[in-house]
């Protein structure tokens, strides 16, 4: 195991067993990225399962940065669509540590879902997708562009449909590091303010479009 591989798995067994925001215990570690952690955490208040993530990197104590973060990430949390990821909460600790509380989803992300279930019918590809771009034109008429759509943020639940059949229930996630554009209700929302932070790219570069990887602007 790298020394990176080592500090990472680290920092991760030392969130087990606080408490983010006096409200959420972190349990168990669930997976993590380049931008940080995912964790399931017990809602205390509640008794209820949920998912955290948690922001890591050298970034992650930078005012601007916190600023951006607080900022999208209350417009993701005002998202409500039945293809998108619930955010419940988010907030900054006192030692900076940035967080994301989100609804826990029981399932496989679209990932390994072509892995194991290869060959995928025409039909069912054409469902996932739908249910997908559902949630996407709803952030994008708020004026958030997700900035990671990958199938690891693609999570796929059982369901049925009104016939009773079973189907794919899509869920979009992640919207937290979602980016603004310059549409009318991202500038209702706080999106007018212009926050940016030099020499960070956000996103998983087999996924990006070019001009996310060249730091240029981003539209729908």
């Amino acid at each position: 195991m790298d020394d990176s591989a080592t500090q990472a798995e680290g920092r991760s067994r030392a969130l087990l067993g606080r408490t983010i925001a006096g409200k959420f215990l972190i349990e168990s570690y669930l997976g993590g990225g380049a931008m940080g952690a995912v964790y399931k955490a017990r809602q205390l208040a509640l008794d209820k399962d949920v998912a955290i993530k948690v922001l890591h990197g050298e970034h992650a104590g930078d005012a601007m940065f916190a600023a951006r973060f607080q900022r999208e990430a209350k417009a993701a949390s005002k998202l409500d669509h039945p293809n998108s990821m619930r955010v419940l909460d988010f907030g900054e600790e006192p030692d900076g540590l940035l967080y994301i509380a989100m609804e826990l989803l029981p399932g496989r992300d679209l990932f390994h879902v072509i892995l194991e279930d290869w060959p995928i019918s025409t039909e069912r590809a054409a469902d996932i997708m739908t249910q997908a771009l559902a949630a996407l034109a709803v952030a994008h008429d708020m004026g958030i562009v997700h900035r990671d759509l990958k199938p690891e943020n693609i999570m796929l639940m059982s369901g049925t449909d009104d016939e009773g059949r079973l189907r794919d229930v899509v869920k979009v996630c992640d919207f937290g590091i979602a980016k603004f554009t310059d549409a009318p209700e991202a500038r209702s929302t706080g999106g007018g303010q212009k926050l940016t932070t030099q020499g960070i790219v956000v996103g998983t570069p087999e996924y990006m479009s070019p001009e996310q990887g060249r730091g240029e602007a981003l539209d729908a």
